[in-house]
Parts: C-alpha cells; sequence; structure tokens
C-alpha cells in the first residue's frame, strides 16, 4: 500500500465516523457541535451532505431529557 492508498483509507475513516457521529445525534445543538468539531459550517455541511443534512433537520432542538441514556 503506498502513502496515497493510505490518506484514502484514512479519509474513509474520518467520513465514516463524521457519518456515524451525524447519525446517531441526538439534537440539532448535538450535530452542530459535531460540524465544529469537523471544522464544517453548516453551509458546507448543507451543500456537501445533503443527504445527512436532512437527517439533522429532523432532530429536536435538543436532546429528550426524559429519554434514557442509551
Amino acid at each position: 500500500m503506498d502513502e496515497q492508498d493510505s490518506e484514502s483509507l484514512d479519509s474513509l475513516r474520518e467520513s465514516s465516523a463524521f457519518e456515524l457521529a451525524i447519525k446517531t445525534a441526538e439534537s440539532k445543538v448535538e450535530v452542530l457541535g459535531i460540524l465544529h468539531d469537523y471544522g464544517l459550517s453548516e453551509e458546507d455541511f448543507t451543500n456537501k451532505c445533503s443527504v445527512l443534512a436532512k437527517v439533522a433537520q429532523g432532530l429536536p432542538e435538543v436532546p429528550d431529557e426524559t429519554a434514557p441514556p442509551s
């Protein structure tokens, strides 16, 4: 495996981790924190990840305090 393959694999892992984090977020506030961690603006997120942005749109503003922790 050459250096370019290694960079692709790292990029794929980071992309998968990002996608998983968004899909398991419990609120829009949590999504904003994830975007901040990855250095991504809301506008870039919406433009580059439209499917994930739609997932995030369906989340409540804040986590449900009454839900049992997972």
